[in-house]
């Protein structure tokens, strides 16, 4: 998948307001909080992490696209509604992001990325940023366990881990479990060829037969 050129001066004035690359807002939004209604709902996505120190290191891959936002852990994912078009992929420690919400007590979250930071309110927290293509985000978003097709009007959206695959030409059976955790795996193996991680999984997806 490409990256566009995050450091790119994109806007003609930058140069004229001293604005760094650094410091470029990528995209801004803001979201109710009210009785710290996002924490709760980020918290949804805990299930979906091992337990124990993984969930220190646990990432949340945050997605742009479609007038959504689309939170995603490894197993689990929520979607919220917001005025957003700029199709971008943020990743970040799940518990930064939690514990940035259970402490602001403000009504309204207000959202800033940044290329290598993302800004709540007044806190900071690290992640990276890629800007992304419409067809990039959206190969991204079909991987996902719940955001299907962009389509959220269906009501079995949730796809069952443990559901079985067996080899098209060979022996074996797998669950959607293993493959994912496998895909997981050759994804970090080969982080630094750029190769991510639902171009892995359609490849083991295409040598399987559903069950």
């Amino acid at each position: 998948m490409s990256q566009m050129k995050l450091f790119e001066n994109n806007n003609p004035d930058s140069n004229e307001k001293g604005i760094h690359p650094m410091n470029q807002i990528l995209e801004e939004f803001s979201l109710e909080n009210f009785g710290r209604d996002m924490y709760h709902q980020m918290r949804k996505l805990l299930p979906g992490i091992m337990r124990g120190h993984a969930r220190v290191n646990a990432l949340c891959t945050l997605l742009l696209v479609n007038k959504k936002l689309i939170f995603r852990t490894q197993f689990s994912e929520i979607h919220i509604n917001c005025k957003t078009e700029k199709p971008i992929s943020v990743c970040f420690h799940l518990t930064d992001i939690l514990e940035v919400l259970k402490n602001d007590r403000n009504k309204v979250l207000n959202f800033k990325i940044l290329p290598g930071n993302l800004k709540i309110n007044n806190r900071t927290i690290s992640c990276g940023t890629e800007l992304l293509k419409k067809s990039e985000i959206k190969a991204m978003v079909k991987e996902g366990p719940v955001a299907l097709d962009l389509d959220y009007s269906k009501t079995d959206l949730l796809k069952d881990e443990s559901k079985l695959y067996y080899l098209e030409n060979g022996r074996g059976t797998f669950s959607r479990n293993q493959m994912m955790n496998d895909a997981q795996k050759i994804e970090k193996l080969l982080k630094k060829y750029n190769v991510k991680f639902h171009e892995v999984f359609n490849l083991i997806t295409s040598k399987m037969k559903d069950s």
